[in-house]
């Protein structure tokens, strides 16, 4: 059977060196501490931080390891060159269509604007023919002043 005995450490039963609870800091007071203080204008410049934002953020690759950190890596890579497979292969569609779209429509739209300027002449045209009628009935189409048209067949 096995038989446990408690060992006592005497180095944690002597009494360490440091504060006494009977001192009192009665005489201490507190106004204004120099480390809340934000204003560092009255330090000299080799206590100031020379480190930049950049530094900082440089610094906070220790705290990540090196196994997450090539993973993030990898991930923020793959996107970003997605992204820009995705940028040129949409730029380069654009083009094409744009190019294309100039190439048919184009050629269609002033061909059909040709038409329509010749219906139009059509219309008046005919809007003139009309307009002669009125004014001068049966002198329109085939004679002139002396009388041809209508009223020379109807004699013969």
């Amino acid at each position: 059977m096995v038989h446990l005995e408690e060992v006592e450490d005497q180095d944690l039963a002597r009494q360490q060196p440091g504060p006494f609870e009977e001192d009192d800091d009665g005489d201490f007071t507190d106004t204004d501490s120099s480390l809340s203080d934000d204003n560092d204008d009255d330090l000299p410049a080799s206590i100031l931080p020379s480190e930049t934002a950049l530094d900082r953020i440089y610094a906070l690759k220790d705290i990540i390891p090196p196994a997450a950190r090539r993973s993030i890596s990898s991930g923020l890579s793959n996107t970003f060159s997605a992204f820009k497979s995705l940028s040129l292969l949409s730029g380069k569609s654009l083009y094409v269509l744009s190019t294309g779209g100039l190439m048919v429509v184009l050629p269609y739209m002033m061909a059909l604007i040709e038409e329509q300027q010749i219906v139009e002449m059509e219309r008046e045209q005919k809007a003139r023919e009309m307009g002669s009628e009125i004014i001068a009935p049966g002198a329109g189409v085939g004679g002139g002043a002396g009388g041809g048209g209508a009223g020379a067949k109807a004699s013969l």
